[in-house]
């Protein structure tokens, strides 16, 4: 199928064999992708990716323009991320500004989204391995003493607030039991033998729970008497089938009751903008962003991402094949750059945050020599070639070595 063009002057499709005389013409590569086969998991997510995109743009309407700058230092990113959020003037509806005290470390080309983005993506990676968390993938909230005496539950619940809406990623940690505390509230949640990151405790339940005689089950709540007394799940055992209660009884009280402090506190923390309410009325579209890592790049993904703005005297369709075809030998292994290079060469960031970007991305064909990326706004200028190997090389010329030069 053709590339979908939107005529300015009425918005209005027209083939590309009809090109208006406007030099601000609008064009959908999409179509152009639409012949492959998307699983229906793929479709959902895709549906959910793009129904967070616009809840998070709504919320990031409270957002004013007073801007509030965070010193950070990459090395310390907790302490000094704790130390910003914490300070007097610090408002999550003003514009955050982030300064790396360790220049170093970043890019002088890095644009001021580029810079907040990659200190989020910091903070997101922290608190996923910060002792707040218990498990190994799917996580639960930990019972830590001291993160409840400082409060520390509630600034991370925050700080994932702050950074959905205010452009950063998104935790991708959450398990399905925590997710549906917060969101459906604690007394509605059973919790499954997965969620128990304490080996000890697991290996408790699971004597309890594959106890095959009355006779065994009695021993095994015989060995582990003390930890039952003191989570306050003894109960009397009659017959084998005593056990299912006992198991839930168990699971309830370690993976909800014991951590309902800190489960509370984060929840205060993730009301901050508002986003523990939209969690709540859309639950679906936040857990696909909570619970589960963003798909990987595709070809596809970066076709769509990005609005190709068309000039009356520039030939942009056979560009825009060439674009495609660039695409899909980055996507195939045919590169020696990757589609997060793409990416990160006209955004400054190696993934698209939930809230997606702002500006939107977008490409131009223009009469030059090289590829250029405009990370301030976001855009891609493309050069016009007679043939696609040319193109190619100057693509992989370009962004191979303006990546190398800017991680040296």
């Amino acid at each position: 199928r053709s590339p979908k063009i939107m005529c300015q002057n009425n918005m209005s499709p027209c083939s590309h064999r009809e090109h208006p005389a406007s030099n601000r013409v609008m064009m959908s590569l999409s179509p152009l992708m639409s012949n492959r086969n998307c699983s229906l998991r793929k479709k959902y997510f895709l549906f959910f990716t793009r129904e967070v995109s616009n809840i998070l743009k709504e919320l990031k309407l409270q957002v004013n323009t007073k801007t509030t700058r965070l010193n950070i230092n990459a090395e310390n990113i907790w302490n000094s991320a704790l130390k910003g959020f914490r300070q007097r003037n610090f408002n999550p509806t003003n514009t955050i500004e982030i300064k790396f005290t360790n220049c170093k470390n970043r890019s002088k080309t890095d644009t001021p989204a580029a810079s907040k983005h990659h200190f989020f993506q910091l903070l997101m990676f922290h608190l996923q391995n910060s002792s707040l968390f218990e498990g190994s993938s799917a996580k639960n909230l930990s019972l830590d003493f001291q993160a409840v005496k400082e409060n520390l539950y509630f600034e991370a619940g925050k700080m994932i607030a702050v950074s959905l809406v205010h452009g950063g990623p998104s935790p991708c940690f959450f398990s399905k039991t925590l997710f549906d505390c917060l969101v459906y509230g604690p007394e509605n949640v059973k919790p499954a033998l997965e969620d128990v990151a304490d080996v000890d405790v697991a290996r408790t339940i699971k004597m309890i729970k594959y106890a095959n005689s009355l006779s065994s089950l009695q021993s095994a709540i015989h060995d582990c008497y003390e930890f039952l007394a003191a989570a306050g799940c003894l109960r009397p055992i009659t017959s084998l089938c005593d056990k299912n209660m006992l198991v839930n009884d168990i699971l309830i009280h370690h993976v909800i009751k014991r951590i309902i402090s800190p489960l509370e506190s984060f929840r205060q923390g993730l009301k901050t903008l508002g986003v523990l309410e939209k969690m709540q009325m859309h639950p679906d579209a936040f857990s696909s962003i909570l619970c589960h890592k963003p798909e990987r790049l595709s070809a596809e993904t970066i076709c769509d991402l990005f609005t190709i703005h068309s000039s009356s005297d520039v030939n942009e369709v056979e560009g825009a094949d060439f674009w495609i075809g660039y695409l899909q030998d980055v996507e195939s292994g045919e590169s020696v750059v990757t589609l997060e290079d793409i990416l990160l060469f006209v955004t400054g960031s190696i993934s698209i945050p939930p809230i997606g970007f702002d500006p939107e991305p977008t490409i131009k064909f223009l009469h030059i020599r090289y590829p250029v990326g405009n990370r301030l706004l976001n855009c891609l200028e493309l050069p016009i070639t007679k043939t696609y190997d040319q193109f190619k090389n100057k693509m992989e010329f370009t962004i191979r070595n303006t990546l190398r030069v800017e991680r040296e």
